[in-house]
């Protein structure tokens, strides 16, 4: 399978603020690796080095001579651990009212799915006495329509209905449209607690529905209600007010996507020993120092690279494996045509762009990768030449390479590039132990290269700040 996806600072730690956040520890997970190699790193050793030893923002490593041997288990040793631990067992207590009521929700959803008109579970979570916006006076505003595609957005008024049943049937003539629903999920984004006694709380709940209308036609609704639940004995929430925000619909006439992927791809090998494998698996595979991370930030693009009419696409992969060329048959299939065109790139690749940056018709192919960028010259004959000496920036650039944009800003008829880094240093925190810490001193070191001509690209600006 084949899926094409800032941080401005990060406070150091002091003694006055030891609070290590979620994000801290996953950005600290990144160099515990290094905790456990068996080789010093440029003459310190993190571990048994002087206290100092890291704590110069100056201070500069290259990790390019680290070879490291993971052993990633299968799964976490305490993810069996943690699924018995029951919501609301810390100081998070609006958690556990959360899943509650998430779970009658859910159990609404599975009504829905099972027949349309099955109200009974949302029956059950009404007050007696609730009030809510009015459903049926909605007005619908067109975004956007062609293609078979139409999107609207519908907005409620502010007029209420009071009452249980009044309110069900709100909700029953709301979906009246749909005569099956395949897709009903709701998801709490927001909780806080209003009152002790009785316990009260205020939500709001994300909806996505998708199902066929009456008229033969598809509709997803998303949207997000604003909402107030009472809990009079345990575990029995009743909502008190339902309050409706905006909401999309897009509706289609006919199936807008298919997937066909296997059709397209399955032909290749590359596709079935590579592609169909995640992260997870090259992670226990491959050498540690290839730095495969959890995040995956990888890209595709798509260009017709030899000009027979068909978009052909480049898969950009993590370091270790190599970024793949299929080439589009024109019969709804495509062909790895990577080795012959010699862009099977290694490095870890962020992202890649097809572009004629020469004007010579044909297009070329930009791959961001996280060391540097490359440049692949169209030679016309379904290969590439990378051209070594392409960029050219006012200073050496920081930090790892990101993504990239290509425009002609200066209106001189070619094409020029925006870089994109992401930087950070590696410090010590009040223990000891090392953190890195995103480098907000100097801001971020984005290029602006202006195309020069023969395929050659100037920084005019260095450490563009955003």
């Amino acid at each position: 399978m084949v899926i094409a996806f800032r941080l401005h600072g990060m406070p150091r730690h002091t003694k006055e603020n030891n609070t290590l956040s979620r994000r801290t520890l996953l950005k600290g997970l990144g160099v515990a690796p290094l905790l456990l190699r068996s080789s010093p790193l440029q003459g310190y050793s993190l571990l048994f080095g002087p206290a100092g030893a890291l704590g110069d923002p100056d201070s500069r490593f290259h990790f390019s001579d680290i070879r490291l041997t993971p052993h990633y288990p299968a799964k976490s040793p305490l993810e069996d651990v943690l699924r018995l631990v029951p919501p609301g067992s810390d100081e998070y207590l609006s958690e556990k009212y959360a899943v509650e009521i998430e779970s009658h929700l859910h159990q609404w959803g599975a009504a829905l799915r099972r027949s349309v008109n099955d109200h009974s579970a949302l029956a059950n979570l009404l007050d007696e006495a609730i009030e809510a916006t009015s459903l049926a006076d909605a007005r619908e505003t067109n975004l956007r329509a062609g293609y078979g595609i139409e999107v609207v957005r519908q907005g409620f008024g502010t007029a209420m209905v009071h009452g249980h049943e009044r309110v069900l049937q709100g909700f029953q003539n709301w979906l009246a449209p749909l005569s099956r629903i395949d897709v009903a999920e709701f998801q709490i984004t927001a909780i806080e607690e209003t009152a002790s006694n009785p316990l009260s709380v205020r939500l709001e709940i994300r909806y996505d529905i998708v199902g066929d209308r009456i008229d033969n036609r598809r509709e997803e609704r998303v949207g997000t209600w604003r909402t107030e639940w009472v809990r009079n004995e345990p575990e029995v929430w009743k909502a008190t007010r339902w309050d409706a925000g905006e909401e999309t619909l897009s509706r289609v006439s006919v199936p807008a996507f298919i997937d066909v992927t296997q059709q397209a791809l399955g032909g290749a090998e590359s596709y079935r020993s590579q592609m169909l494998r995640g992260a997870d698996y090259w992670r226990t595979v491959l050498d540690g120092a290839c730095g495969i991370d959890v995040y995956g930030n990888n890209g595709i693009a798509a260009g017709d690279f030899d000009n027979d009419g068909f978009d052909d696409l480049y898969v950009c992969q993590p370091a270790g494996l190599p970024n793949r060329l299929y080439r589009n048959r024109g019969d709804g299939t495509f062909e790895d045509v990577t080795e012959k065109s010699g862009v099977g790139v290694l490095d870890s690749t962020a992202c890649a762009l097809f572009a004629d940056f020469q004007n010579k018709g044909l297009q070329d192919l930009l791959v961001v990768c996280g060391g540097e960028p490359l440049l692949f010259l169209n030679q016309g004959d379904g290969t590439f030449a990378i051209k070594r000496d392409a960029f050219q920036f006012a200073k050496p650039p920081e930090g790892t390479f990101t993504h990239a944009a290509i425009a002609d800003y200066d209106r001189d008829g070619r094409l020029d590039i925006y870089l994109c880094t992401y930087s950070y240093y590696l410090g010590l925190d009040q223990y000891h132990y090392p953190v890195p810490y995103f480098d907000a001193r100097n801001g971020p070191a984005n290029f602006l290269l202006h195309n020069e001509g023969n395929a050659t690209f100037v920084a005019s600006l260095a450490n563009v700040e955003e």
